[in-house]
């Protein structure tokens, strides 16, 4: 298979963080030689900051997750600070909406994913969108941007046809991970099917979500190849074809060569 990039994971966590040589390792022996580890708060901001500047497989973004924020102005401000033109740092988020873990004040959500958006145009990086039990709250706010030049993508997709299509033809992309390759996915599967290939991310979410069969198991970068290879099968493209299709739609994405 040829070059495979994990658009999102979380290096900064155990086992990881005490061996990234070792997992950037066993990600290059499966062809996965790119990886994205995204930030929830101003702690991981930072951490995902040394990584990227110390291993060259390694980008990064920073951002406050939404079950994070909690009267963040004053943390949003300090690590929107640490970006400073540093070109490891390709995106901000992940941001969004998350109403099933954190959902007595919507208020801040939005004050704060605003700010994301804001700092995402005035940069022109991508955001990278959290959204659980949100879709109508999500598109509510990114639908307020549609004639600008955000771009965007909706990771581990697991949403309905209205929320995809809404996302689509918001100038976003959609990131697919181990739940499509779930067993009870059929749905997920059918949707995935129908979206445009050009708008598609592989991500693993490490150490979440890992995918079939692996399921219930603390993920890894390197099981993106069965992520990959669900969808060559959904797409009937061989899995050389997803590989490089997808890596393209990154770099695009991402602004990198």
């Amino acid at each position: 298979m040829n070059s495979l990039i994990d658009s999102h994971c979380h290096l900064y966590y155990e086992p990881y963080i005490n061996d990234i040589e070792g997992l950037i390792d066993d990600c290059k022996k499966n062809n996965i030689n790119k990886l994205l580890s995204i930030s929830v708060d101003m702690r991981t901001s930072q951490e995902n900051i040394e990584l990227a500047a110390k291993y060259e497989e390694v980008y990064c973004s920073i951002g406050i997750h939404p079950n994070n924020v909690n009267n963040s102005f004053e943390e949003f401000k300090r690590t929107m600070s640490l970006f400073n033109k540093n070109k490891k740092v390709i995106g901000i988020g992940e941001a969004g909406i998350d109403l099933y873990r954190s959902k007595n004040n919507l208020s801040e959500q939005i004050k704060i994913f605003i700010l994301h958006i804001e700092f995402c145009l005035q940069n022109n990086l991508p955001l990278i969108v959290h959204s659980r039990n949100s879709e109508k709250e999500t598109i509510d706010i990114l639908s307020q941007y549609k004639n600008t030049n955000l771009k965007f993508i909706l990771h581990c997709f697991n949403g309905s046809k209205e929320f995809a299509k809404n996302c689509l033809n918001l100038n976003g992309s959609l990131g697919f991970g181990g739940i499509l390759t779930f067993k009870n996915s059929n749905e997920l599967r059918d949707l995935c099917s129908e979206i445009p290939i050009n708008k598609i991310l592989l991500e693993t979410d490490s150490p979440y979500l890992s995918p079939h069969p692996f399921r219930g198991k603390s993920n890894h970068p390197k099981n993106l190849v069965y992520i990959a290879r669900c969808l060559s099968e959904i797409k009937k493209l061989t899995p050389d074809d997803i590989a490089t299709i997808t890596t393209d739609n990154f770099n695009t994405l991402f602004n990198l060569k």
